[in-house]
């Protein structure tokens, strides 16, 4: 028998360390579903709550100390100051898979660390659906209750929407309409969305899944290679 023949090979030590390194990513991101996953239950279950909350002034929310995070879904109410300026543009947004127009406009607001908040009316009817919109102009608010919502967690360009109010001090949070008085006509208020998907659990399992998979080709492999 040749000296080929009888030679074994070494230990993969570089396989081994590929293996290592790709199974603790694959850990990894199984470990941060579990954490998305808990973070959705927290929201669905603040959700749910938010059902049934009682509405508090928006001054007694709207403090100095107050972090924007820790106000999502807060429910209050206000009563609007009229604010100076032009109407201010639709903001592009997703509603139950379609693409819908959001109304925005100020409210001015008193008492407290922020003279104006940007209210979000919800959806203009009549232009679901279409991929550009009209200029539109609506009433101003006057009393508004909804879900107030970090500006830095909802899309569209409403961060350029409050540079439009140059000297004034706008709130970094978004008043989700829930009810206008009086109602604004051709606006549908649509403060929550309309399902939230929480497949987290489904997510992390596949990954743990891969990484146990990911172990026993490397143990087949090396069983292979270093066999009698």
């Amino acid at each position: 028998m040749s000296e080929a023949r009888l030679a074994k090979p070494g230990f993969p030590i570089g396989l081994t360390i590929a293996t290592g390194i790709a199974f603790a990513i694959l850990c990894g991101l199984g470990g941060w579903q579990v954490q998305r996953l808990h973070w959705k239950q927290d929201l669905l279950a603040r959700i749910e709550t938010l059902k049934t909350a009682p509405a508090a002034p928006l001054a007694s929310v709207l403090t100095a100390d107050a972090k924007p995070e820790t106000l999502a879904w807060t429910r209050v109410s206000v009563d609007c100051a009229a604010v100076p300026g032009a109407p201010l543009p639709l903001v592009y947004g997703v509603r139950d898979g379609d693409m819908v127009w959001r109304a925005q406009a100020p409210c001015g607001i008193s008492g407290g660390p922020y003279d104006m908040v940007l209210v979000d009316r919800g959806v203009v009817t009549g232009l679901t659906g279409q991929v550009s919109a009209p200029d539109k102009a609506f009433d101003a608010p006057r009393r508004v209750t909804g879900v107030l919502m970090p500006i830095a967690q909802l899309g569209g360009d409403r961060a350029g929407i409050l540079s439009r109010f140059p000297g004034r001090e706008p709130a970094p949070l978004v008043l989700m309409a829930e009810r206008e008085t009086p109602a604004p006509a051709g606006i549908v208020p649509a403060p929550l969305p309309a399902e939230i998907s929480n497949r987290h659990l489904e997510y992390a399992l596949t990954w743990f899944g891969l990484a146990v998979t990911l172990l026993f080709i490397y143990a087949a492999m090396l069983w292979r290679r270093l066999r009698p």
